[in-house]
């Protein structure tokens, strides 16, 4: 159980520095464009993306099975 948990955490922590990340780099101003090629670039095409993806996961684990019951 505490794996599904701590997958779970780590995709919801993911998701969430995403977004900061998104805003911090593009802002939340309307009258700025961008590609979406370059969206792709920046997630799906990038192997970074993909590390940082494993390491929030790995962390939700380690920390969902650090503090269980």
């Amino acid at each position: 159980m505490w794996l599904l948990k701590g997958t779970i955490y780590g995709i919801v922590a993911f998701a969430f520095f995403g977004l900061i990340f998104f805003f911090s780099r593009f802002g939340f101003s309307t009258h700025k464009a961008f590609s979406l090629r370059t969206l792709e670039f920046l997630t799906i095409h990038n192997p970074w993306f993909w590390a940082a993806f494993v390491l929030m996961v790995c962390t939700g684990c380690v920390c969902a099975r650090l503090l269980r019951a």
